[in-house]
């Protein structure tokens, strides 16, 4: 019985170290264990940015405001804009859905509702097949509180009513 659970031992240690040793996969080049690095396309579009910081200053609170970040297609070959991620729902985004040309320009939209009193800084990330394929584009400023005037004028009531 003993020497039954030694060789049981003495498979299970053999089948785990070859099934170790099976798991390690060549890359393209041939040796193993080196990380595989994905090739980069010299002729990929290119960014070039107008601005990738955009202060909005002082602003009103509860005035939405937008700006549009402007780039030129600097590559060989188009960019396509996949996606626009934004770090909050206070954020709308729009952006250039067509392919930008080599030499063209591309635009990215972001709209900030500004609700909250206080300085911000918000972030999106504009993803494409660019040769820099993520790119983070920010706004910032400071939203000051607007004073309430004109309101609604008071009725009397038989609760307010100052005669009874």
């Amino acid at each position: 019985m003993r020497n039954f659970f030694s060789a049981l031992t003495l498979i299970l240690l053999i089948s785990t170290v070859s099934y170790a040793q099976t798991s390690v996969s060549p890359n393209s080049n041939g040796s193993e264990g080196a990380p595989v690095v994905p090739v980069v396309n010299p002729n990929a579009g290119e960014f070039k940015w107008v601005e990738e910081t955009h202060d909005f200053g002082t602003i009103s609170q509860g005035t939405p405001v937008k700006n549009k970040f402007e780039f030129t297609n600097m590559g060989k070959e188009p960019i396509i804009v996949s996606n626009v991620q934004k770090t909050c729902g206070c954020t709308v985004t729009e952006w250039t859905k067509e392919p930008v040309m080599p030499g063209q320009v591309g635009y990215v939209t972001a709209e900030f509702n500004a609700a909250k009193e206080g300085p911000f800084t918000k972030a999106i990330t504009v993803q494409s097949d660019a040769k820099t394929p993520s790119v983070k584009l920010y706004f910032k400023g400071t939203v000051q509180k607007t004073e309430q005037t004109g309101g609604v004028p008071e009725q009397n009531t038989i609760f307010n009513s100052g005669g009874n």
